[in-house]
This record gives C-alpha cells, structure tokens and sequence, in this order.
C-alpha cells in the first residue's frame, strides 16, 4: 500500500508543481529518519519538513535553474515598482508563474501603462503561464501554455451598482467568474458541448455583485494587440468591449470558455 501511496502521490505532485514529484523522490530518504513515537505526529513533522523544502526549492534554487531554460517567474506580490501580481499565491506555489524573460519585461510595461492611465489603484493580475522547465510539458487543464509564451490574465472587474473599481479579481482564482452575453443567442457553442467548456453555474451566485470593468479591461487587451501574436476571448466580449484588431480571436468550441479571463500568446 505504500508503494501505491507515494507512487500516485509522486505523479500528482509531478502532474500539478512539475517538480515536486522529483523533489520528494530525493527527499524520502531524508524523511525517513524522522522517526517518533507517534505515528500522527511523525506524519505531520515529515510532511511540515517537506513542504518547508518544498517552498524553499520554490523561491531559491528553481529561479536561477529556470533561468537556463530562458524561464523567469513572474512576480507573486505588487509593489511600488511593479503593478503586476498574481491572483491567486497558489500560482506561484505550484510553479506556474513562469514566462521567457521578454514576456516578463513587456508586463511590466503593459502594468505600468495601466497603472499610470487610471488614478487608483489597477494592478495587474495574471493567472496561470508555464512551467519553468521542459518545453512541451503540459499545464493541466490547458491545451497550450507549454512553451513560457502564453499567460492567461484577469480582466478588471468593478461594483455593479456603484461602478466602483474593484482592485482584485472577485473570484478567489481569477477564473471561473463568467462574463456572460447580454442576450442568450449571442453566447458561442450553444448547441456544442466539450469537457473543457466549463460554465460553473454553481458559482456564479456568488459574484452577482460585481462586472467587467469594460473601459480598463478594453484598454489592457489593446495594449496587448501591440504585440501579441493571439489573443483567445469569446466573441460576445470583442464585440462588447470594442475589439476590432485581428488579434483577438475565439478559441473555439473545444477549449475552455473566455469570458472569465483572456488568454495572450507571444513569438518572441
């Protein structure tokens, strides 16, 4: 059983951090000489002891590793310099923050552009990118984000009744929180279905109080048509939002919905 245990356990931690599964293969020597009389407790303190190396790995030694692999990680917390953070702290937990340096440094300046655009505060907050090592290994769920020249983004978002900005996305993840079409017969795939066109309607009780922020979300997008080989958005929003640069496209029928986030990719 134990076999069994730590075999699907390394998959997991292979499937979601990349490098976790590795990690703990080195590790489990080293866990197992912490040895105590409780069974309970010993779980615990190898577990705590694992995770304490585990964010460690994180934030110390992949960055330089990714480095050679021409990976660098976004930034995880706004601050004075740098208006862009992720939504969600899992992001860079499991290591997916991760873009080619040139990416990195045109969010920045896209962030900056926005920030000093608009009086208050509207950092920038990005969501899932890449993996920093391996082209080719695969993001989970998405169909691309491979190569640390895709990122998906969180639009603007502000109070429904007052219009007052939010300066976070309201969904704990940054996704999930749907934009939907103003009418019904304007909504794409509706005869189509895929097991990647999720619609979480469960969830959606919970943001009845908030909408798109249309002018800030309109100008990130055309900032990012400047040089941004494709933008992926649901056609109810390029129109909404007044897209008109061949840049932005639908994704299709067989991919994830993007009316909760757009998704850009580059070639540079």
């Amino acid at each position: 059983m134990k076999v069994v245990f730590y075999s699907l356990l390394i998959l997991l931690l292979t499937v979601f951090t990349q490098i976790g599964g590795l990690l703990l293969i080195l590790l489990l020597p080293v866990l197992r000489l912490i040895r105590l009389s409780s069974k309970w407790l010993q779980t615990i303190v190898r577990t705590v002891t694992f995770l304490l190396i585990y964010t460690f790995t994180v934030f110390a030694i992949v960055p330089p590793l990714a480095a050679l692999n021409n990976r660098v990680p976004l930034p995880c917390f706004a601050d004075e310099k740098t208006p862009l953070a992720a939504a969600n702290a899992g992001y860079c937990l499991l290591l997916r923050n991760y873009v080619t340096p040139a990416i990195l440094s045109h969010m920045h300046d896209v962030s900056w552009k926005l920030q000093r655009q608009y009086s208050y505060d509207s950092t920038l907050y990005y969501l899932d990118a890449s993996f920093p090592f391996w082209d080719g290994f695969p993001l989970i769920p998405h169909l691309s984000h491979k190569d640390g020249q895709k990122l998906d983004l969180a639009f603007y978002y502000q109070h429904k009744t007052t219009k007052k900005p939010l300066t976070a996305p309201p969904s704990w993840l940054g996704y999930w929180f749907y934009e939907q079409p103003t009418s019904p017969q304007d909504a794409a795939c509706q005869n189509e279905k895929s097991w990647l066109r999720w619609d979480m309607n469960w969830l959606q009780a919970w943001y009845t109080d908030y909408e798109i922020d249309e002018q800030r979300t309109s100008d990130l997008i055309k900032l990012l048509t400047r040089s941004a080989d494709k933008i992926l958005l649901e056609p109810h929003l390029k129109q909404r939002l007044e897209l008109n640069s061949p840049v932005v496209r639908f994704q299709g029928c067989h991919a994830a919905r993007h009316d909760d986030h757009v998704h850009v990719q580059w070639k540079i």
